[in-house]
Protein backbone atom coordinates (compact mmCIF):
# COMPACT_ATOMS: atom_id res chain seq x y z
CA UNK A 1 0.00 0.00 0.00
CA UNK A 2 1.34 3.38 -0.53
CA UNK A 3 1.94 5.94 1.88
CA UNK A 4 -1.35 7.76 2.30
CA UNK A 5 -2.53 11.05 4.65
CA UNK A 6 -5.37 12.06 5.57
CA UNK A 7 -6.79 15.92 6.69
CA UNK A 8 -10.13 17.20 7.42
CA UNK A 9 -11.70 20.35 6.36
CA UNK A 10 -15.19 21.95 6.06
CA UNK A 11 -16.91 23.05 3.11
CA UNK A 12 -17.34 26.91 4.22
CA UNK A 13 -19.24 29.04 2.47
CA UNK A 14 -16.85 30.69 0.69
CA UNK A 15 -16.43 27.19 -0.86
CA UNK A 16 -19.90 27.50 -2.14
CA UNK A 17 -22.41 28.18 -5.27
CA UNK A 18 -25.01 30.46 -3.86
CA UNK A 19 -27.25 26.91 -3.50
CA UNK A 20 -24.55 25.74 -0.59
CA UNK A 21 -22.85 23.21 -3.13
CA UNK A 22 -19.09 23.36 -3.24
CA UNK A 23 -17.76 25.43 -6.20
CA UNK A 24 -16.13 22.87 -8.31
CA UNK A 25 -12.54 24.65 -8.41
CA UNK A 26 -12.26 24.01 -4.88
CA UNK A 27 -12.02 21.03 -5.10
CA UNK A 28 -8.67 21.23 -6.91
CA UNK A 29 -7.49 23.85 -4.13
CA UNK A 30 -8.35 20.66 -1.82
CA UNK A 31 -5.96 18.19 -4.16
CA UNK A 32 -3.03 20.89 -3.75
CA UNK A 33 -3.50 21.28 -0.29
CA UNK A 34 -3.71 17.70 -0.14
CA UNK A 35 -0.24 17.00 -1.81
CA UNK A 36 1.59 19.58 0.24
CA UNK A 37 0.19 17.82 3.43
CA UNK A 38 1.47 14.31 1.79
CA UNK A 39 4.50 15.72 1.57
CA UNK A 40 4.93 17.13 5.05
CA UNK A 41 3.94 13.86 6.28
CA UNK A 42 6.15 11.82 4.41
CA UNK A 43 9.20 14.10 5.77
CA UNK A 44 9.41 16.09 2.44
CA UNK A 45 7.80 19.48 3.40
CA UNK A 46 7.56 21.66 -0.08
CA UNK A 47 9.92 24.12 0.87
CA UNK A 48 12.42 21.99 2.13
CA UNK A 49 11.84 19.64 -0.79
CA UNK A 50 12.32 22.33 -3.13
CA UNK A 51 15.91 23.93 -1.26
CA UNK A 52 17.45 20.24 -0.18
CA UNK A 53 17.18 18.81 -3.68
CA UNK A 54 18.15 21.55 -5.38
CA UNK A 55 14.72 21.67 -7.76
CA UNK A 56 12.65 24.22 -9.11
CA UNK A 57 9.54 22.28 -7.64
CA UNK A 58 6.79 19.97 -8.41
CA UNK A 59 4.59 21.25 -11.07
CA UNK A 60 1.05 20.11 -11.58
CA UNK A 61 1.22 19.53 -15.61
CA UNK A 62 -2.70 17.88 -15.51
CA UNK A 63 -5.17 17.61 -12.89
CA UNK A 64 -9.16 15.61 -13.39
CA UNK A 65 -11.53 15.07 -10.84
CA UNK A 66 -14.87 12.26 -10.85
CA UNK A 67 -17.86 13.53 -9.46
CA UNK A 68 -19.45 11.00 -7.50
CA UNK A 69 -21.41 12.66 -5.30
CA UNK A 70 -21.04 16.08 -3.66
CA UNK A 71 -20.02 18.30 -1.03
CA UNK A 72 -22.43 21.15 0.50
CA UNK A 73 -21.58 24.10 3.21
CA UNK A 74 -20.94 22.82 6.53
CA UNK A 75 -20.20 19.57 5.53
CA UNK A 76 -17.16 17.81 7.39
CA UNK A 77 -15.05 16.49 4.65
CA UNK A 78 -11.79 14.33 4.94
CA UNK A 79 -9.08 14.67 1.80
CA UNK A 80 -7.20 11.38 1.26
CA UNK A 81 -4.07 11.44 -0.97
CA UNK A 82 -1.45 9.31 -2.28
CA UNK A 83 1.07 8.33 -4.85
CA UNK A 84 -0.35 6.37 -7.19
CA UNK A 85 1.96 5.68 -10.45
CA UNK A 86 5.76 6.74 -10.81
CA UNK A 87 7.36 7.50 -13.98
CA UNK A 88 11.16 8.16 -14.48
CA UNK A 89 10.15 12.01 -14.20
CA UNK A 90 6.76 12.18 -13.47
CA UNK A 91 4.32 10.68 -11.02
CA UNK A 92 0.26 10.63 -9.95
CA UNK A 93 -0.89 12.17 -6.55
CA UNK A 94 -4.65 9.91 -6.60
CA UNK A 95 -7.19 12.18 -4.32
CA UNK A 96 -10.61 11.07 -2.37
CA UNK A 97 -12.76 13.52 -0.89
CA UNK A 98 -14.63 11.26 1.62
CA UNK A 99 -17.73 12.62 2.51
CA UNK A 100 -20.17 10.94 5.41
CA UNK A 101 -17.98 7.84 4.79
CA UNK A 102 -18.40 8.06 1.40
CA UNK A 103 -16.28 8.88 -1.83
CA UNK A 104 -17.72 11.98 -2.82
CA UNK A 105 -14.82 13.16 -5.36
CA UNK A 106 -12.11 10.78 -6.99
CA UNK A 107 -9.48 13.16 -8.42
CA UNK A 108 -5.76 12.75 -10.28
CA UNK A 109 -2.65 15.40 -10.47
CA UNK A 110 0.21 14.57 -12.56
CA UNK A 111 3.30 16.53 -11.02
CA UNK A 112 6.91 16.69 -12.66
CA UNK A 113 10.22 16.51 -11.26
CA UNK A 114 10.81 19.79 -12.11
CA UNK A 115 14.31 21.05 -12.54
CA UNK A 116 15.33 24.69 -13.69
CA UNK A 117 16.72 24.46 -17.66
CA UNK A 118 20.09 25.37 -17.25
CA UNK A 119 20.05 26.79 -21.20
CA UNK A 120 17.64 29.30 -19.86
CA UNK A 121 16.65 29.05 -16.24
CA UNK A 122 13.40 30.86 -17.24
CA UNK A 123 12.10 27.88 -18.40
CA UNK A 124 11.82 23.99 -16.78
CA UNK A 125 12.46 20.65 -17.55
CA UNK A 126 11.61 17.37 -15.78
CA UNK A 127 13.76 15.94 -13.92
CA UNK A 128 14.45 11.97 -13.04
CA UNK A 129 12.74 11.62 -9.73
CA UNK A 130 15.48 10.16 -6.96
CA UNK A 131 14.56 6.87 -5.88
CA UNK A 132 14.68 7.35 -1.89
CA UNK A 133 11.58 9.86 -2.92
CA UNK A 134 9.53 6.88 -4.60
CA UNK A 135 10.74 4.43 -1.99
CA UNK A 136 9.31 7.28 0.94
CA UNK A 137 5.98 7.59 -0.72
CA UNK A 138 5.47 4.32 -3.21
Amino acid sequence: MAFTNRYKTTAEWADCDPLGQMFYPNYFRWFDIGTHKLLAAGGEPYDELVAGRNIAGLPLVDAQASFKGRCRWTDDVEVESFISRFGGKSFTVTHNIWNDGVIAVEGTEIRIWGLFDPDDDTKLKAGEIPEDFKKTFG
